[in-house]
């Protein structure tokens, strides 16, 4: 849609004060000399263009002239002319501001689908990143769903795909050992002997081993496993 510009040209302007168009341009540019050498801009009133007349290609020079032009050039015009003149050009402006509003109101129905389909492909895009980050072999799996979730909620505007529920905290054989002053080894035989290393005790984790570079399997302990390992350290079932 072409934007209607808030000027009128300066052809349209002479005819309205009664003036030759190169009279009116003369004027403009002698008013124009005054403000450059103040160094005061003049496109607030008008700015430079072209036209071309019918019949050749020819390029003539005009103004395209604010509603402030006008005035401006309304105080620099007198007696009858002066006030026909102001009459004409706010007539003018009225009548481009109801076709400018009437523009405007039409603009929510006939680019509603352009702006939905450049929502939606921005919530895409937005998705496709995260799930860019998601795909990423570094992060653990409960980051992945994190991921995913806040990804589908981009989306669908839903939570259809729930959080991983926070993991209960673990804590190694040594630190389980130091609370009852026992060492890792035997927090580890007692486990062993009795079947502790399972889901209600604690989980299994795949680290980096403390003396190679190589990955091993390590059973951390929930704390709920400590009134277990002491009472069968008072039974003596350790060994």
């Amino acid at each position: 849609m072409k934007q209607l510009e808030n000027r009128i040209s300066s052809r349209e302007v002479a005819e309205m004060i009664e003036m030759e168009h190169p009279d009116l341009l003369k004027k403009i540019d002698k008013i124009n000399e005054d403000f450059e050498k103040e160094k005061i801009p003049f496109q607030k009133y008008w700015v430079k263009g072209t036209y071309k007349a019918e019949g050749n290609n020819k390029s003539y020079r005009e103004f395209q002239v604010s509603k402030l032009g006008c005035e401006f050039l309304a105080h620099k015009t007198t007696g009858t002319k002066g006030n026909l003149f102001t009459d004409k050009y706010m007539d003018r402006f009225e009548k481009m501001k109801k076709v400018i509003e009437g523009d405007t109101a039409k603009l929510p129905s006939m680019k509603a689908k352009e702006v939905e389909s450049k929502y939606n492909n921005s919530l895409a895009r937005r998705a496709n990143a995260i799930l860019r980050i998601a795909n990423n072999s570094n992060l653990s799996k409960e980051y992945v769903q994190v991921l995913q979730a806040k990804a589908s909620e981009i989306l669908t505007g839903q939570k259809i795909i729930p959080l991983p529920v926070s993991e209960e905290k673990t804590y190694t054989a040594e630190e389980i050992g130091a609370r009852l002053g026992i060492s890792a080894n035997k927090v580890g035989r007692i486990a062993n002997t009795n079947n502790l290393k399972t889901d209600q005790y604690g989980k299994l984790y795949h680290d980096k081993s403390k003396y190679s570079c190589k990955e091993v399997d390590t059973f951390k302990y929930y704390e709920n496993v400590i009134p277990v390992l002491e009472k069968y350290l008072k039974e003596g079932k350790h060994e």
